[in-house]
């Protein structure tokens, strides 16, 4: 099935520029782009609190001194919320029907862009308060409001429905569009190959019952993930990619969200 230009021709990220600096929180570690360097600092938070050659190891990479600094965090899911529906006194039960809610952990309320979504999450204090003190400029926003406003912005509104997924080390998101309206989100958990079969099909079941003739496209293509694609093509003619050039010439072993190593916001 070719899908072609009709999915495809609008997509594009806001690509990081000079004196920009990107920050991913992963639960691994963080992933610092700029421009010209990618760096990943692999400490456990409580190791890096109580390092105080954090900010020296940054210096001496260049990652100090930017004129706009945008962290983005990935360590948790988000829940979105239609806006004409939410109410901010229930936040927390908003959030509990997606995931377990910590404790120790605030809850972040975002929206988007064009005013449609309320986007929640929890994240840590002391991380934020690291930043802030490091970067005088720091806005903060989740991964899946950058996934979000990526896809709003490149789809047209007479396109029908199509899956969407981005693919990252151990978990996947799912959003589902018919035209510009979102219609689902979720995020899956993945170890293997027939996991992630089990769940992108189950999606794709639901909202398309004609597998074969499914409009699926995978956010970027990456080496790591050809396995992946491959599983999938066994039950379509054919998937297709927002992008398909060849990957940043980079050892991205560390990165596990290859999709975002060269976007800024």
């Amino acid at each position: 099935m070719e899908i072609g230009q009709r999915y495809l021709m609008l997509f594009n990220k806001n690509i990081i520029k000079e004196k920009e600096l990107s920050i991913h929180i992963h639960s691994g570690g963080f992933c610092f782009f700029t421009s010209y360097s990618q760096f990943f600092f692999d400490h456990p938070f409580t190791r890096i609190k109580e390092n105080s050659s954090f900010e020296k190891i940054l210096e001496e990479n260049e990652l100090l001194n930017f004129e706009r600094v945008n962290c983005i965090h990935f360590k948790r899911p988000a829940t979105f919320v239609p806006i004409t529906l939410y109410d901010s006194s229930k936040k927390e039960s908003y959030l509990k029907q997606n995931v377990r809610i910590d404790s120790n952990l605030k809850i972040i309320e975002d929206t988007t862009f064009n005013q449609e979504i309320k986007i929640l999450y929890q994240a840590s204090t002391t991380e934020e308060e690291l930043f802030k003190k490091l970067y005088d400029n720091l806005t903060l926003t989740h991964y899946t409001k950058v996934l979000y406003e990526y896809i709003f912005k490149g789809v047209k509104s007479g396109n029908g429905i199509v899956i969407y997924i981005h693919l990252r080390d151990n978990f996947f998101d799912v959003m589902v569009f018919d035209g510009k309206n979102l219609l689902f989100y979720n995020t899956y958990s993945h170890k293997n190959e027939d996991e992630f079969l089990y769940y992108s099909m189950a999606v794709a079941e639901e909202y398309i019952p004609n597998k074969g003739k499914l409009p699926i496209i995978f956010l970027g293509k990456f080496n790591r993930y050809n396995s992946y694609y491959k599983a999938l093509e066994m039950f379509l003619e054919k998937i297709e990619f927002t992008e398909e050039k060849n990957e940043i010439a980079i050892n991205k072993d560390n990165f596990p969200a290859p999709f975002f190593i060269n976007i800024f916001d």
